[in-house]
């Protein structure tokens, strides 16, 4: 390459990076919760219009607060009072409902009252306010913990709360949270779990980059000994990080839970690239070439791998568009635009570098070569060696990895990703025991033909599944038009808790709605029925039990339901955000495995059409296959389950591993069409590009294994299977590959 045209394009890449870092400096951070939901499904349709007729199922905020001893104190009610007052002045809040507030319903002879829960201005009567409200069963387990030592405050928030309100409104609840400061208090919410997991996010990012910059230049420094090794690889890829996260801010895209990970997972594969080249690079040099000559050789031979294994590692991520989840198929499309981004960075900017650069001193020492001359040539004869007792170990190993990945599960929690030290996933679990839990659910009734939701009979068959879902689904905290109907029977009998209960008779049932209709209870039954009295709605709580166990509770109420209920009277229909994230898991699997499946396709016939040779296709594949397997086997004996985060691990380690293989190929092509025996040929590419491999690896490795230290269990998990997915793959790259090759050494 001319010295001038080096400039030309060194100049150009400078103000392209100029241009990029602007534009990626505007990027902001975002995690909505509603991107995880299934695109373009029959379900979110459904949950749309639902959420359109009533509200949305997490638009709420928990606040808990304790006295160290019981609630029924004074002092502490007063206070609680205030807090809740306060509370209900905070922007963007609609409504707070807290046990201090709440009034009951009572008839008497003369007239509709409704008389305080708690008499906070008569201590003397706290005592059979505990008696009656103990006999609740609304408020057991909902405003007051099962042990009555904290009570709970609901807070209903804007609907669909825009993010840049989310934040104002988190900074406020916290605020006054910290300004009455009680004994004990726990609070959780959407508003809450997004401001810990972008906060974390933005923390994160930055850490992984800096640990991965970190190791790299320490690998890089073991394996080239020089300035030049460290500051030339890295400045390739960094143009190639600012020019792809400026691409994502030109599109709209923001920084989510998922793409937080690109820019680590783009410097150590870019990496890669550089290496191969620069690692070629100085080999040319040490066997006497011109450096002109070197840089030509090198970009001759391995630029046309180095593109095969852009190409490769680009499927692996775009299988990932398959997913019908925005943040992951988003996380693919950009992480491939990433990847072939840092390729043409690595064949435009290392050659103008190169050849204006002065060769590298290491490139003169023979020292290093000799060690790996060494090292690899006593590896390869044990290779050639051993042949039946490796594949039978493999065979072994594979087997049991079979076992292993039989016993995977798809399963899912929402606060899965966080650990159980997190204060938010004690929070989550503070409200589980304490309370009917946190994770929202829904159910749709709707009655058929003419049937009104507020008819008798339809109401019988509705206390029926009420009953059901309390005592089997274990679900709690649950409002409908049924619970007021009971409410109000409650309040005609004098807040005589046995009442808590329909009507006996339809007669009386019709006395009690002419009540109703006359009173402020109509307006909060309206809340629960769409205009027509069709539909209802039955929302609640619940444990966060994982969607594999819900997936077994919404059989075994399907099975009720059909067997108890007049289904000639009404239907239901389970929905709500949590149920959507399930489906998603639900599915993840079927689309792993289509997405795998369709990576080793069009990266074999790749190969295949590379080498003109049906066999070699599927030779490449098996040791790449291998690994992925074991990976699998080693997931499903550690419990380790598949879900929005694992089910990409396999895409992603598939479509870097394999790089190795296509270099090793490459080379030994090349190596083969020198007229030289195969044998001769194999050993030449096992030591030159062998080398060159598991440098990269170490390098692919030490960048994922700076994953581990992140908060999100879901990261740590994807760097440490795909970090070990490549230790293996290059593993049995030195060991199976060889002998695949001189098994089909005829076909090539």
């Amino acid at each position: 390459m001319k010295k001038s045209f080096a400039r030309i394009l060194l100049f150009g890449l400078i103000l392209f990076t100029g241009v990029s870092a602007f534009y990626s400096s505007k990027l902001d951070f975002n995690y909505d919760f509603e991107s995880f939901f299934p695109q373009n499904d029959p379900d979110l349709d459904f949950f749309l219009d639902y959420r359109n007729t009533f509200e949305n199922d997490n638009d709420y905020f928990l606040i808990s607060i304790g006295n160290g001893s019981s609630v029924f104190d004074s002092t502490f009610l007063h206070r609680a009072n205030l807090f809740s007052e306060e509370l209900a002045s905070i922007n963007h809040v609609e409504n707070v409902a807290s046990p201090t507030k709440i009034k009951v319903p009572v008839y008497n002879s003369f007239a509709f009252m409704q008389i305080p829960l708690l008499h906070l201005n008569n201590p003397k009567k706290f005592k059979n306010d505990s008696i009656r409200i103990s006999k609740s069963l609304e408020f057991s387990k909902t405003f007051f913990s099962s042990d009555y030592q904290s009570l709970c405050i609901v807070i209903n928030h804007s609907q669909n709360i825009s993010k840049a309100a989310s934040d104002e409104l988190i900074i406020s609840l916290e605020s006054v949270i910290a300004k009455y400061n009680f004994t004990t208090i726990h609070y959780a919410g959407k508003v809450r779990g997004q401001k810990t997991y972008l906060t974390k996010m933005q923390f994160e990012l930055l850490l992984f980059l800096s640990i991965s910059i970190v190791l790299v230049i320490l690998f890089l420094f073991l394996t080239f000994r020089s300035v030049f090794g460290i500051v030339v690889p890295i400045l390739t890829v960094l143009i190639a990080i600012i020019g792809v996260l400026a691409i994502m801010q030109l599109s709209g895209k923001s920084l989510d839970v998922m793409s937080t990970l690109l820019p680590t997972i783009l410097f150590v594969v870019g990496m890669s690239d550089a290496v191969h080249i620069l690692n070629r690079y100085i080999e040319e040099l040490r066997s006497g070439k011109a450096q002109v000559d070197a840089i030509k050789v090198t970009f001759k031979e391995v630029g046309l791998a180095t593109l095969f294994t852009s190409i490769t590692t680009a499927v692996g991520f775009i299988t990932l568009l398959m997913v019908p989840i925005k943040p992951m198929s988003e996380f693919g499309l950009y992480s491939a635009i990433g990847v072939l981004l840092a390729f043409v960075i690595a064949i435009t900017f290392l050659p103008s570098a190169l050849s204006l650069l002065k060769p590298p001193k290491i490139s003169f020492k023979k020292s290093n070569r000799s060690f790996w001359n060494k090292t690899l040539s006593t590896s390869f004869l044990f290779v050639l060696r051993n042949p039946k007792k490796i594949v039978i170990t493999y065979s072994f190993v594979f087997i049991a990895a079979i076992i292993g990945i039989l016993q995977l599960k798809v399963d899912y929690k929402l606060l899965e990703d966080l650990s159980e030290k997190d204060p938010l996933q004690q929070d989550f679990r503070f409200f589980e025991n304490n309370y009917s839990g946190i994770r929202p659910f829904e159910m749709a009734i709707e009655t058929k033909g003419k049937n009104s939701i507020m008819d008798y009979e339809v109401m019988l068959e509705l206390d029926k599944l009420d009953s059901y879902l309390y005592d089997n689904y274990e679900a709690g905290f649950i409002l409908s038009p049924l619970s007021i109907v009971k409410v109000m029977n409650k309040a005609a009998h004098s807040g005589n808790s046995t009442y808590y209960k329909l009507p006996e008779t339809e007669a009386k049932y019709k006395s009690l709605l002419k009540k109703i209709n006359k009173s402020v209870a109509k307006k909060e039954l309206n809340k629960f029925l769409n205009d027509t009295k069709t539909l209802a709605r039955f929302t609640g709580k619940m444990d966060d039990i994982g969607s594999r166990q819900v997936k077994f509770k919404n059989k075994d109420l399907a099975t009720f339901f059909n067997t108890n209920i007049n289904t000639s009277l009404i239907g239901y229909t389970l929905t709500g955000t949590a149920l959507l994230v399930d489906k998603n898991n639900e599915s993840l699997a079927l689309n792993m495995i289509v997405g795998l499946a369709l990576a080793f396709l069009l990266i074999a016939v790749l190969i295949g059409f590379i080498f003109k040779s049906f066999k070699m296709a599927l030779i490449s594949i098996i040791p790449n296959a291998v690994p992925l397997a074991i990976i699998g086997g080693i997931m499903g004996y550690m419990g380790t389950n598949i879900n929005m985060s694992t089910s990409i691990i396999f895409s992603i380690a598939f479509g870097i591993a394999v790089d190795d293989t296509i270099h090793f190929l490459s080379k030994y092509k090349i190596e083969s069409g020198k007229n030289k025996s195969s044998l001769y040929a194999l050993k030449r590419t096992y030591i030159s590009t062998g080398k060159a491999i598991i440098l990269t690896t170490l390098i692919l490795c030490g960048g994922f294994i700076s994953l581990i230290f992140s908060d999100f269990k879901s990261t740590f998990l994807i760097g440490s299977y795909v970090g070990l997915t490549l230790f293996l793959a290059v593993i049995t790259d030195m060991i199976l590959l060889p002998i695949l090759l001189v098994k089909k050494k005829k076909s090539l």
